[in-house]
Parts: structure tokens; sequence; C-alpha cells
């Protein structure tokens, strides 16, 4: 016997299957869609509030700003810009804690970001942890940055210089400085920020270098012509530096400060025993001129009951400036009268705590050439 045949697939359950494809995929392409609508919207709600955020505290309005960010985040979970701008605001706003904590979160995903580390080095300077904050900006400043690499990392180093200055750390100071020399830009302004920089650090050589190299380039720089003077002076070259001065005094005759550093550092020249050329007499002059500003430094400074130490060292000034000094004996009485100014001044630091006062700077510095 043949077998029967078999009979065709029912048409309507192939119907109804292909009924049910076509609406799962078009309730797909729906979710799909309205999914990337929400998503759309919730990113232009981040988009809305983190830029009246950064307009809020742009005005200073911290606290009103960083509930717009906090909300922006809420519309955005994990949105890098918005993230950042919550920090900036609590760091602004001086929550430090809080900054703190939501950039250590941060950083635990992206240990290596320039910005996040930047903003970590902020807030711990803040706090006044300046070794942990040197940390941050150093790891800030060979970091990850997604644009303008050298332009920011320039401005995080100088940030980092500041603090440094701030906290008087000379040796640490130079060694920033000597990268950035490379890495500034080279517009004369930054080159006589950073040759200032050097002075503060301890190498005035270095300083006036950059001065002479822009001086070079354009001569009648006044500002370049002082900060020469100052790096000379801060070399205790103070004849070049009076040259100096001088030049820039006439580059900028209205110029109380340079004017004012001129006539500090006249006065310096008119008060130094060891400057060339003077005769023996003049050295001695120069000596008991020393002593007797010296006495009249540290009586004022020690008050109307010094301790005896000053009352002894002091006598013995008074003494010598009353003694007359015979023909032929005036070097070796200026080397003693020298001598005596070294006395008066070990005293001053030892009993006096107060800042050498604008009268006697000159001779403070005069002084401190010689002990050297």
């Amino acid at each position: 016997m043949s077998e029967p045949a078999r009979s065709p697939a029912n048409p309507s359950l192939l119907g109804t299957f292909a009924l049910v494809f076509v609406s799962a995929a078009g309730l797909f392409v729906i979710d799909t869609f309205l999914a990337r609508m929400e998503h759309a919207e919730s990113q232009a709600q981040a988009a809305r509030l983190l830029a009246e955020g950064q307009r809020l505290a742009k005005d200073g309005r911290f606290l009103e700003g960083i509930e717009r960010f906090r909300a922006a985040l809420a519309a955005a979970p994990g949105d890098m810009e918005a993230q950042l701008a919550l920090a900036q605001g609590l760091l602004a706003a001086n929550k430090l804690t809080d900054a703190k904590t939501l950039l250590t979160e941060m950083l635990a995903r992206d240990p290596t970001d320039g910005m996040i580390n930047f903003l970590m080095a902020r807030v711990l300077a803040k706090e006044g942890r300046t070794a942990e904050a040197i940390t941050y900006y150093h790891t800030a400043i060979y970091g990850r940055w997604p644009k303008d690499t050298t332009a920011n990392r320039v401005s995080v180093r100088f940030e980092l210089i500041d603090l440094l200055v701030k906290n008087d750390s000379k040796r640490e100071l130079l060694a920033e400085l000597l990268p950035l020399q490379d890495e500034a830009p080279p517009d004369i302004q930054t080159r006589m920020r950073i040759a200032r920089l050097f002075i503060l650090s301890g190498s005035p050589a270095r300083a006036a270098e950059i001065f002479r190299q822009i001086l070079r380039q354009d001569p009648q720089n006044a500002d370049a012509c002082a900060g020469l003077a100052e790096a000379q002076f801060a070399g205790r070259d103070f004849r070049s530096a009076q040259a100096e001065f001088s030049l820039a005094a006439r580059l900028k005759p209205d110029n109380a400060q340079i004017q004012k550093r001129l006539d500090l550092t006249n006065e310096i020249l008119a008060l130094d025993p060891t400057r060339r050329g003077i005769r023996a007499s003049e050295r001695y002059r120069r000596s008991a001129k020393l002593v007797e500003l010296a006495l009249e430094d540290l009586n004022r400074c020690a008050g109307p009951t010094p301790p005896e130490a000053i009352r002894t060292v002091t006598a013995e000034a008074s003494g010598a400036l009353k003694s007359r000094v015979r023909a032929g004996r005036e070097s070796e009485a200026a080397d003693d009268d020298l001598e005596l100014a070294e006395q008066l001044r070990q005293a001053r630091k030892k009993f006096c705590h107060e800042p050498t006062p604008a009268s006697a700077e000159a001779l403070a510095l005069v002084l401190d050439k010689l002990a050297q």
C-alpha cells in the first residue's frame, strides 16, 4: 500500500507565528526608540543642569551650583564632566571632605587622569597637607590630559611653584623651575616670571641670564632692567645692580619702586667698607658708621631694660665710637670696628625677634655680606 500524502502546515498557525514575531520586533524597536528618547532627554536635562551650575559657580554662588551639579549627575550617572564640575564646586565652597571623597572615587577608576589629580592636589593644599599635595601635583603634571596637554601641564607646574614659594621651599622650587624653562611658552612675560622665581629659589645667576637674553631682544625693557638689577642685588653684586637700577629708573622715571630700590643700593654702596678703591681713612669711617648704626638698631630693638649680654656689647661699642684713632692706625681700627659690628649683629639675632625695619635694611645687607 502506498503511504498517505502529508498535509501542508496549517496556514493559520504560520500566520500567528509571523504576527507574533512581527509584533515582538515592533515592540523591541519601540522600546529601543523610547529608551533612546529617554536617554537623550536625560542627557539634555543633565547638560542644562550642568550649564546652570557652571553659571552659578561663575557668579560665586557655589552652593546653588553644587545642587545643580548633583542633579545633573542624578540625570546622567557617571558623567565625567558633571563629576569634575561637582568636585570643583565643592572645592570652591570649601567642602573639602566631600570633594576628597568624590575625587577618591574618581581616582579609583582612573588614577592617571591629570585633572582629577590636579583637583585632589588643590584639596590637600587647602588642608595644609603640602607633601601629599606635591605628590598629586606631580601626578597631574605627568598624567593624561585629553587636550591642551602642554598648556595644562605648565599651568599645574606654575601652581605647584606658587605653593612652594608660599612654603619657602627653595630647593624644591629650583627643581620645578629647571624643566619649566623648556616647557613654558617663550613669550617675554612668562620668561620674566620664571626669572623672578629663580631669584626666589636662590639662583640669581640663572635669573640674570634670562633677563640678559630679554634685554638683547628688547634693550629698552625697563622691567627686564629692573629684574636684572634684582638678580644682581640678590647675588650681592651691588655695583652692577646700581647701574641696572639707574637705567631702569631712566626708562621708567615715575616708578617709585625702582627708585626705592636704587636708593637702597646707593645706601649699601655708601656703607660698604670693602668697596674697591677707597682709602684706609674712608674704610675706617665706614666701619665706624656700621658700628654706630648697628648700635642704634640694637638699642631700639632691646628696649629700656636689655639683658646684661646686650649691655656689655653696647657699652664696648659706645666706647669705641668715642675713642680717637691715631694716624696710620685706621686699617687696624677698621678691622676692630667690623668685628664689633658683627658682635652687635649677632646680639640682635639672638635677643631681638622683630623683623629688620626699613631704616636698617642697608645696614643688615652690608653686615650679611661681610659675614659671608
